[in-house]
This record gives C-alpha cells, structure tokens and sequence, in this order.
C-alpha cells in the first residue's frame, strides 16, 4: 500500500513539474515575442510645414544715413552703412543791374561863397546808366538834373535878386560794391566821379557879390564843373531804390563856386 502511495506521488510530482515548466515556458517564449515586437519600429511620417518665406528689408535714407537689413531668420542682424554727404545750400543771390534807368528828387545845397548869397530849394534828377554785367564793379551813367537855389532874404533884400533856375547834365563813372546779395535788402554802397555843364540862368550883379566875404562870384550863365560822391542801392518790397549826394565844384567866371545836392529815387532794371 505504501509503495503504491509512493508511486502515485512521485507521478503527482513529475506531473506538476512537468505542468510548471511547460507555463515557464509559455512565458518566456510570451515575453520573447512581446520584447520582438516591442523592438520592431514603426514608421511614422510627420507634416512637415513648409519654409515661411524669407523677407529682405532694405532702409534707404536719402538725407546723411543708408540703413540695410539682412535676412532675419531666428537672430535679427543688421547691418549699418553711414554714407555722409554734406552740401551746402546757399540762398539765391538777389539781382545786380546790368542797364538801369532811375528817377529821383532832393535838393540843391549851396556851399562856401555862394552859401551867402543862395539857400537850399529843389531839385529833380535823372540817370541813366550801364554796367557790363551783374558780375561788373565798373560802370556809366549819363544824368540830368533841374531845381532851384532860393535867394537869402536877409542878404538881398532889393526887388532884382532872384532865386534861379539850375539844370545840369553830365557823366560819371561808378564802382560799386554789393554787401550782402543774399539779403532781401541787397545793399549796395557804390561811389562815383566825372563831370558836366552847369547854367544858373540870367543873376543880377548884386545878387553875386558876396556879402562879408572878399571878392566877386559871378555864377549867372552856364559853366564847366566836376564832381565826385557816395551813393546806396538797396530794395524794399521788390522796388530798387537808391540815395547818393554828389559835391560839385563850378568853374565860374573869377571863381569856383560849390554845391551839394542831395537826391533819392527809385531805379528800374
């Protein structure tokens, strides 16, 4: 009975161990299978988004600066060239005559000897005038004038003396310099020098006999005379205008005689 027992238990044993090592087995060759698929990769494409388009930025800066931007990818760079140009600007120069025409007023001064005889009156004048070019310092001019000189009440007091008429013509060359041709104003100072004729019309004797003073001065009639003088051009609200004043010496008869006219106008060229 007891071998037959020991019997049935050892083929219980065998069986179990037989039953254990086949699940072992299974196992393992379960856990192979999974690790192979496991190590088997599958394929897997992604969406790749297409390249944004890559923007060229290109700064131009006309005054002094040229800026120029590279391609910005993930680090903006940019790239700075400093090209500097300096120019000048001047304002436009304001016009110098070349032909001028002009037409003043003022007044006859009388100077020295005759100063006793004759007072300050009126007088008119016109010019005429040339320069080579805007350019030119060195012109002509050609002028005229017509006024009075007044008789000195105090000096003469008798019915005969006069206050006469005096016209003149005459030339002059002139030299001028402008000052400032980028002003509105355009001053330009300018002198200038020649000679005419000089008549006083008909003056009674007594008139010319200086009172005070020694000798005669015979102005009446007409005489040779000489000057020299100062003048200004400058422009106001687009009109040329002009002041001079001019010392004339007359070659009168036994001895010169003087006068100072002043004029101002206005010049057309």
């Amino acid at each position: 009975m007891k071998t037959r027992n020991s019997a049935l238990y050892a083929l219980g044993l065998a069986a179990a161990i037989t039953l254990g090592g086949a699940v072992t087995a299974g196992a393992q060759a379960k856990t192979t299978t999974r690790r192979r698929t496991a190590q088997k990769r599958i394929p897997v494409r992604k969406e790749v988004a297409a390249p944004a388009a890559k923007t060229d930025t290109v700064v131009v800066t006309r005054v002094d600066t040229v800026t120029i931007r590279g391609r910005t990818d993930t680090v903006v760079n940019t790239v700075m060239r400093y090209d500097t140009v300096t120019r000048m600007v001047y304002p436009p120069l304001q016009p110098l005559p070349g032909f001028f025409v002009g037409i003043g007023a003022g007044a006859n001064i009388p100077m020295n000897d005759i100063r006793g005889t004759f007072k300050d009156s009126y007088a008119f004048q016109g010019q005429l005038g040339w320069f080579p070019s805007a350019a030119s310092i060195f012109g002509l001019r050609a002028d005229g004038t017509v006024g009075k000189i007044g008789k000195r009440d105090t000096d003469c007091r008798v019915a005969s003396c006069v206050s006469p008429t005096v016209w003149t013509v005459g030339g002059d060359v002139i030299l001028r310099f402008p000052i400032d041709r980028t002003s509105k104003l355009n001053p330009v100072l300018y002198a200038f020098g020649g000679g005419g004729w000089a008549n006083f019309g008909t003056v009674p004797a007594i008139q010319y006999i200086n009172t005070g003073r020694s000798g005669l001065l015979n102005v009446s009639g007409g005489h040779g005379y000489w000057d020299v003088g100062p003048g200004v051009d400058f422009s106001v609200g687009g009109l040329h205008l002009y002041a001079e004043g001019r010392y004339m010496t007359i070659m009168t008869n036994n001895k010169n005689a003087h006068m100072f006219p002043v004029y101002g106008g206005i010049k057309f060229y």
